[in-house]
């Protein structure tokens, strides 16, 4: 687990933003006595990863988010597999950024994207499966006064083999929630595995046969209002002026705001009367340096860098521009690879309530803590007054890694304080300003001998730099380029790389 011992509004944004993701979760924190944490229905939790009802249903908490790939079935099937539990009585729950910060990020990293999930996490939810099991174990240990030793545990049954005792997990949970958690864990070897690893039944396809799911569109809250949005249509531009009064006699119409220097959005009953009435009000805006910026003026820009001298060699083998100048014959190509918005199913999307006491976030995200972060930034609170609640996500592929539809939905929440504001991004909006995959070109030359067979092949490849993403070989996820529309061009800054190849 990570541990941080101190943590302010903004060493947590700087952290958040350097490490990258049930609704409502309540903890009952006790400051005295013994040491039981509480979920919301009081049941006791174990450690941070399991809590176990009276019932012997197990909830494991799931730090990472689940958008169809399959990780919250596989972080489950991981922690109950060290904790030796009954599968059939296993459900899930969300904790939330503001609790893990509460408790020094007791749930480690929320991030989720390129296989992280799994691959990142396993072994220290392993560890939280393992020690639980080694709790609930000498719980029942102290109960029948013999040694752990002499005790194992299977199918949420905790078995002293010696007099034939048994007792299950949800007699003991109570008593294992106040023991000190074990320092040295084993965790089971792969071939020993009965649950983790293996073909069994996704734990969130029947919530989403039945329409029982819960995703970011579908929170409601009383006395909600809905929020349309309209961003500049040009990267780095500005809202000039607007005029309200064209639109607020307009069907549900209950306020047009300002969000940051480039949005307006229209507040209405409905989400599709702050549509309409946001098609119909008047916006001028300040287009900035990126307006006359096009796809004729990107391409040309990419075409440019392919044969830029100081281009940037990625790896050099041989002089293969001396090779293919010598060549009695050559083949020369360009392949082009344009922006590629990610494309949700669900568009982006946030409910925020904003008081001056506290600030909450109901949305879909792939990083509950840089969510968390855009939450603090934008509603000025601190940490421990903000919290953001996770739901599944209608598709990701890297979009919700970024928080600027969470920070959005507060800015327009904290100019009507006290009124659930529920921001939906129009389907135009969201393929308009998504964070796209970079546009590419690559140039590929191959020299053919006398005999027509390939030798060294030389290829640059280039892209224009996103001034988002200053560093063009820096992390991708979630940050590609805007739109050609919005990008910015600077073909002194183009990327260059030349490789060998073979067939």
């Amino acid at each position: 687990m990570n541990f941080v011992p101190k943590m302010n509004r903004r060493n947590f944004i700087i952290t958040a933003t350097a490490a990258g993701g049930g609704l409502a979760l309540g903890l009952d924190i006790p400051f005295g006595g013994p040491q039981v944490i509480r979920a919301a229905d009081g049941s006791p939790e174990v450690n941070a990863w399991v809590v176990i009802r009276p019932d012997d249903t197990v909830v494991i908490r799931i730090a990472r988010s689940e958008m169809g790939q399959g990780t919250l079935t596989g972080l489950a099937q991981l922690v109950a597999e060290e904790l030796d539990c009954d599968w059939s009585k296993v459900t899930t729950e969300y904790p939330t950024p503001g609790q893990s910060v509460a408790r020094k990020r007791v749930w480690g990293d929320f991030s989720t994207g390129g296989s992280r999930g799994i691959r990142m996490s396993h072994e220290y939810v392993r560890k939280g499966g393992a020690a639980a099991r080694m709790m609930l174990i000498q719980a029942a240990a102290d109960e029948w006064k013999v040694s752990a030793a002499e005790c194992s545990a299977a199918n949420s049954t905790i078995t002293h083999k010696a007099s034939g005792r048994t007792t299950t997990y949800g007699k003991v949970a109570e008593a294992a929630a106040k023991i000190e958690p074990p320092k040295d864990v084993k965790l089971k070897d792969p071939k020993d595995w009965k649950i983790a690893g293996k073909p069994l039944k996704r734990l969130d396809t029947a919530d989403k046969t039945t329409g029982k799911m819960m995703y970011g569109m579908d929170v409601k809250l009383p006395g909600m209002l809905n929020a349309a949005i309209k961003d500049c249509p040009v990267f780095g531009g500005k809202v000039k002026s607007f005029d309200a009064a064209k639109v607020a006699g307009m069907p549900g119409v209950k306020k047009v705001v300002q969000v940051g220097d480039s949005g307006v959005a229209v507040v209405a009953e409905t989400w599709w009367q702050a549509k309409t009435a946001l098609e119909a009000l008047p916006i001028v805006w300040d287009e900035g340096p990126n307006a006359k910026l096009s796809s004729a003026s990107i391409a040309e820009t990419l075409k440019a860098g392919l044969d830029a001298p100081d281009a940037f060699v990625g790896n050099a083998n041989g002089d293969a521009k001396v090779a293919i100048a010598k060549a009695a014959k050559k083949v020369e190509a360009v392949y082009a690879y344009p922006y590629q918005n990610h494309a949700c199913m669900e568009p982006m999307n946030a409910t925020a309530v904003y008081t001056p006491d506290k600030c909450e976030v109901w949305t879909g995200t792939q990083n509950g803590e840089a969510a968390f972060g855009a939450v603090l930034e934008a509603s000025g609170l601190p940490a421990d007054k903000c919290d953001v609640h996770k739901t599944i996500l209608g598709g990701g592929f890297g979009r919700r890694g970024r928080s600027d539809y969470v920070g959005q939905a507060v800015q327009i929440a904290k100019q009507m304080p006290g009124t659930p504001i529920k921001l939906i991004w129009s389907r135009e909006e969201d393929m308009a300003h998504g964070s796209y995959h970079p546009r590419d070109a690559v140039q590929a030359h191959r020299r053919l001998r006398r005999r027509q067979q390939p030798d060294r092949a030389a290829h640059a490849a280039v892209r224009p730099v996103d001034p988002r993403r200053p560093d063009p070989d820096g992390p991708r996820q979630g940050q590609g380029p805007p739109s050609p529309s919005r990008v910015s061009c600077r073909p002194a800054r183009s990327t260059h790389s030349a490789i060998r190849s073979r067939t």
